[in-house]
């Protein structure tokens, strides 16, 4: 049955997932001491690890979502929730929250909710989504900080930054990028805490001795924010896509930038930019062979540019902006996030416009969605006639409703779908709930 965090209730798979955790330390542990070379650079975990899923913001999931799924646990963050949490390569859910007093920064166990640890950070932890590593280890950043820890809380290494660190990415193995709201640029070791380039002041108003200058409108995508949201990057071709606002610039636009070695060493430097009309919302999205690079703009348009070159390859009218974000799949379909009870849509890149598959008129969408591998998406709508949530899936062939699982005392928004590598699925709301959903054998 499902429990609550705090209850007494052990699954079964506990001691399962001991034997594989410490058989998969000892194998790492006899290769390390073996003759032949291992690579133990940090990679993304292969759970919901990042800010969008992946590296590519885009929101799309893989692992098969079990037909039994239940809810398992829920547990109260104690403040809203405004970032979208993540599950590392254990299943341990990551989640920011804008508390007045004790943890805003909670790791939490996939079993029953409980915390794994906790912290209380400094402002600027609440618009963070946790970087996890293969190891488990987190990374996230607070105003004027960005931090490294290992699996069980410590702090391995503080990085001193321009603003507020945005969620962070790895951009090579071993390699953290870290955007931060007054347009710094870092590409970081996540071993040695050393720079790995040269690092990037993309304003020159940046003002080190005022952390939070322009960090009120980041929300709004207003022009004393450099960057308001995290960037996008496409590993394979060495360059990332940022939501840029140039100082003194009428609207923000999207930039491209390279960190392709140069002479043996990395350098970051800008590819292109392209000037959207209306200005930019939201994080950039990747397509899945990195060709592609899908925006939001304040007029209510999905944009697609050439990844290449910044030239728009087509515009589709959103009917609204909304969260400023989408799933996008590898076949070429997306879910774009409208405002808060926007119809739930579907749509399809044709290479030199969009087509809408199908609309949801009777959904009132809550969250940004996430598209699976099954063919399939996962969202958060509102109640009919009540002010209270479920975690719907829905058939990408015909937007049929798959199955609905209630989110008990819930209200507000969601912030996101997140799926693990075993299929499990967290999400929270706005006001400060965390559900968590898994197998109902392995709650049993």
């Amino acid at each position: 049955m499902a429990v609550t965090a705090g209850g007494r209730g052990v699954p079964r798979r506990v001691a399962t997932t001991f034997a594989a955790l410490l058989m998969t330390v000892i194998a790492v542990v006899a290769s390390a001491c073996s003759d032949g070379e291992v690579d133990v650079r940090s990679v993304a975990g292969p759970g919901w690890s990042s800010y969008g899923g992946n590296a590519a913001n885009s929101n799309f999931a893989y692992p098969a979502v079990p037909d039994d799924l239940a809810l398992s646990w829920t547990r109260p963050t104690g403040g809203p929730v405004t970032a979208p949490i993540t599950i590392s390569t254990q299943s341990n859910v990551g989640v920011t929250s804008n508390t007045a007093s004790g943890c805003n920064l909670l790791i939490l166990d996939p079993h029953s909710g409980r915390k794994n640890f906790c912290k209380r950070m400094r402002p600027g932890i609440e618009v963070n989504s946790l970087l996890s590593d293969q190891f488990d280890q987190p990374y996230v950043g607070e105003e004027t900080t960005f931090l490294a820890f290992n699996a069980g809380g410590a702090i391995r290494w503080r990085m001193p930054v321009l603003g507020v660190p945005l969620s962070a990415k790895f951009a090579a193995p071993g390699q953290v990028l870290v955007a931060t709201t007054q347009g710094q640029l870092l590409l970081i070791d996540s071993q040695t805490n050393e720079l790995v380039a040269p690092e990037v002041r993309l304003r020159a108003d940046a003002n080190p001795d005022d952390p939070t200058y322009g960090f009120g409108e980041c929300v709004t995508n207003g022009p004393r924010c450099a960057v308001p949201a995290p960037p996008a990057v496409d590993e394979a071709h060495q360059r990332f896509f940022l939501n840029f606002w140039p100082q003194g610039a009428i609207a923000s636009q999207v930039r491209a930038m390279s960190y392709a070695e140069q002479n043996g060493a990395r350098v970051m430097r800008e590819a292109w930019h392209a000037d959207v009309p209306g200005g930019v919302v939201g994080s950039p999205t990747l397509s899945a062979d990195g060709g592609t690079v899908y925006t939001f703009s304040r007029l209510g348009k999905l944009v697609a540019l050439d990844a290449a070159t910044g030239k728009t390859r087509w515009t589709y009218d959103n009917g609204g902006y909304g969260f400023g974000t989408m799933s996008v799949s590898p076949d070429g379909l997306i879910m774009p996030t409208g405002v808060l009870g926007a119809p739930l849509t579907l749509l399809r890149d044709r290479g030199d416009h969009a087509e809408q598959v199908w609309q949801r008129k009777d959904l009132a969408s809550v969250s940004l969605s996430t598209l699976t591998d099954q063919g399939t998406a996962w969202t958060v709508i509102r109640d009919k006639g009540k002010d209270t949530l479920s975690l719907a899936e829905v058939s990408t062939a015909d937007g049929s409703t798959k199955r609905t699982l209630p989110l008990p005392e819930s209200g507000g928004f969601a912030t996101g779908v997140a799926v693990s590598a075993r299929g499990q699925i967290a999400t929270a709301t706005n006001i400060g709930k965390v559900y968590f959903f898994d197998s109902k054998a392995e709650i049993d």
